[in-house]
């Protein structure tokens, strides 16, 4: 396998997808590709034949037949399957990471894929996870720049706290050194005005999402 350090590891989760030739303008040539259990489902309908499987096998009836590697969880376990995903790319030694059919479905689920994306970032990994409508990425303390997308807002949520010193240029709203709190609306469905978005903050855990309608 090249450099995993050069490449990008994208887990298929198992909420459900609509539309997925939308989720394939995400893929490109290189990917290392993980099936998290019924995440199998997903990539088989956009023709991907997934590196490896992780599963425990609850949702999924048998690995028989998968040719690539599989890790079988037991069902009884710590992680859910798209966590033992990530600990399994992180110890590959990748250190990029796309989520995709992490959203959706059961609400529980969706906010844990959020817990792997900080399990995944507070490893040195960068995480985003992206569904047909949606892109999301995760930040520690630091400077981050969005470029614009047609048609597209973009929103700003504290992650299991409050962000401070946040302070957003070049968009329709701007703010300077504002702390964001979780009980807090305020960032949601920001608009881009055609120049690089930069947001700084010095304290906290931020999502940023770029949304279509």
């Amino acid at each position: 396998m090249d450099n995993p350090k050069n490449r990008r590891c994208i887990i298929f989760a198992a909420a459900p997808v609509s539309n997925p030739e939308r989720l394939s303008r995400f893929l490109r040539d290189g990917d290392y590709y993980i099936a998290a259990d019924r995440g199998l489902m997903l990539a088989d309908r956009l023709g991907i034949k997934p590196d490896c499987l992780v599963a425990d096998f609850d949702s999924l009836k048998t690995g028989e037949g998968f040719e690539a590697p599989v890790h079988r969880l037991p069902k009884r376990k710590d992680d859910t399957d798209t966590m033992a995903a990530a600990r399994l790319g992180l110890g590959l030694g990748f250190k990029d990471f796309l989520l995709l059919g992490a959203s959706g479905g059961r609400l529980d689920h969706t906010f844990a894929n959020f817990s792997v994306m900080l399990y995944l970032l507070k490893n040195g990994a960068k995480a985003v996870l992206a569904d047909e409508q949606n892109t999301a990425q995760m930040f520690l303390p630091g400077t981050a720049y969005i470029e614009p997308v047609a048609g597209a807002f973009f929103s700003l949520l504290p992650f299991s706290g409050p962000v401070s010193g946040l302070t957003i240029r070049n968009a329709s709203y701007e703010i300077r050194d504002y702390t964001l709190t979780p009980d807090s609306t305020l960032g949601v469905s920001n608009e881009f005005v055609g120049k690089t978005v930069e947001i700084s903050f010095n304290q906290g855990i931020l999502l940023i999402f770029i949304s279509t309608d």
